[in-house]
């Protein structure tokens, strides 16, 4: 009997203790009144309401939740916070909830909100603040253990002179560090090996593939008048480089075909600072494209509308003076003409070194101008003599 019995109180027990479901709250023509408390038989939770609103509410939950007399939680007197908030610092949603109250909970909302304002810049509200806040330090200092690391000691006998025999607490994983090989060379050695590998290869190159080449071999033909432009590329021998797409242009005023001295100044004035004066050469380049040959189309086009503009004869440009501001020219040091050797007085020199003994009588050559120069230059150089100096 004893035990039918106290199976029967251990089902009891455990159907008391169990927690309800979360239930919506009814309606209002559905509620029971406020007055009346119903409890649960054989619980052992306190006694509570059901659905009960908590005191801090939203304007939202006091439109839909039930009667709720909250006038205990209201201050006697409001408070004045520096900046007031107005009906404009409210987001969308409070503003539609707010839209929904009457005129005279408009007023006492704002009210409430400027008064928990005004809490919260008080020196009040700081002090509950930090005693809210060590009270959550010494809650954390009480469930959090001291990290403790015991200094054992150990005797000197065993430990070593380099300490090797300690037993490293942090450094016991299993991706250690490997045991060093003495037969392993440095990286600066490695460094060597990889530059004569790479010599060694080309030096293979040279040898067996550049002979090679041999039959593709052209003789070189200069440029004709039908291409007055030169290109030059840049390039690093198989290395990426930012520089590789670079494609220069050349090319001289006076080649171009087609173009009257009218034309080619009106030429010259729309190419601006890309003109050289002293060689009448225009340079132009492009890099804005990642391949070569997409710079050399685009500066190929750029020559052909740059001759199509010099070629309209709407403006010629006649009224714009040439300016050559941007070139410096260099200064080209030629030897004198007064200085150079008259046929005569070289006909002197050779007579007076040969008065002298230095040259023989079928020695003189009888030459004029840099032929005869040329001759005694050689002559003196043949016989490793230094002449004398005499005027």
């Amino acid at each position: 009997m004893a035990t039918p019995a106290r199976h029967l109180c251990r089902s009891l027990f455990q159907v008391s203790r169990r927690i309800p479901g979360k239930r919506k709250c009814p309606s209002q023509f559905m509620a029971w009144p406020r007055q009346a408390i119903f409890l649960r038989q054989l619980s052992t939770t306190t006694p509570r309401k059901a659905d009960e609103p908590s005191k801090s509410r939203s304007v939202r939950d006091t439109q839909e939740g039930e009667d709720y007399d909250d006038s205990l939680d209201r201050p006697t007197e409001y408070l004045t916070p520096g900046t007031l908030i107005t009906v404009a610092d409210l987001d969308p949603q409070e503003r539609a909830d707010f839209d929904l109250l009457p005129k005279q909970e408009q007023q006492e909302y704002l009210a409430l909100q400027n008064h928990y304002a005004a809490l919260f810049e008080s020196e009040q509200a700081d002090a509950a603040l930090d005693g809210i806040v060590n009270d959550v330090d010494r809650q954390v200092d009480k469930e959090v253990e001291d990290l403790d690391f015991p200094d054992v000691a150990l005797d000197r006998r065993e430990a070593g002179y380099w300490a090797q025999d300690e037993d490293d607490e942090f450094g016991q994983v299993e991706d250690g560090d490997e045991p060093w090989d003495d037969s392993a060379i440095s990286s600066i050695a490695h460094s060597e090996l990889d530059v004569h590998r790479e010599v060694r290869e080309y030096t293979r190159v040279i040898a067996w593939d550049m002979p090679l080449l041999q039959q593709y071999a052209k003789p070189f033909q200069p440029p004709t008048e039908a291409t007055p432009l030169r290109f030059r590329y840049t390039t690093y021998m198989g290395e990426a480089h930012p520089a590789a797409k670079k494609v220069v242009v050349q090319f001289c005023t006076k080649d171009l075909p087609n173009l009257t001295e009218v034309q080619r100044l009106k030429l010259i004035k729309l190419v601006g600072v890309r003109y050289n004066p002293d060689t009448d050469v225009v340079k132009m380049s492009c890099e804005r494209f990642e391949a070569p040959a997409q710079n050399k189309r685009y500066l190929g086009d750029l020559v052909n509308k740059l001759l199509d503009e010099a070629r309209n004869g709407a403006d010629t440009f006649e009224d714009i003076p040439l300016d050559f501001r941007h070139h410096k020219s260099k200064k080209q040091v030629a030897f004198p003409e007064q200085w150079k050797l008259k046929p005569g007085r070289i006909q002197e020199l050779l007579q007076a070194r040969q008065n002298q003994g230095l040259l023989g009588p079928s020695e003189t050559p009888a030459l004029d101008g840099k032929e005869a120069i040329h001759s005694y230059v050689q002559t003196l150089g043949g016989r490793g003599t230094s002449p004398q100096r005499t005027l």
